[in-house]
């Protein structure tokens, strides 16, 4: 799976909020929690989605938990019972419903084209 990044983000006024929150090499570290968020939700399809326990695990920072804070208070992230939501998300990437059924689509489609290949039509 594949994650869309806008190269405005590398200049984007809510990475340098956060970044400002966070402290020395702030917008660096907010840009890439956001980006380790964003890949994480897309591997595990959970529609931005970050639970608490996710973004406590990050091992990429030392106190994840402020990070994810800063990203709120910038809103990149949202609070959202159990965890954080990646602000905008539906807005920017697929919906996990979609995924799946273009994925079922697709090996469905191939099924059948194996099948016709083998002389199973």
């Amino acid at each position: 799976m594949w994650s869309k990044l806008d190269d405005a983000l590398i200049d984007h006024r809510k990475i340098f909020t956060a970044g400002r929150l966070i402290g020395k090499n702030g917008p660096a570290i907010a840009l890439g929690f956001y980006t380790v968020g964003l890949l994480w939700s897309n591997k595990h399809l959970s529609d931005g989605f970050l639970p608490e326990d996710v973004i406590l695990g990050v091992r990429h920072v030392d106190n994840p938990r402020s990070i994810a804070d800063a990203l709120v208070k910038a809103e990149l992230f949202e609070k959202v019972s159990g965890g954080f939501q990646i602000h905008d998300f539906d807005e920017y990437n697929p919906l996990a419903k979609h995924i799946k059924t273009k994925r079922r689509e697709d090996r469905l489609r191939k099924q059948k084209e194996r099948a016709t290949k083998n002389g199973h039509a």
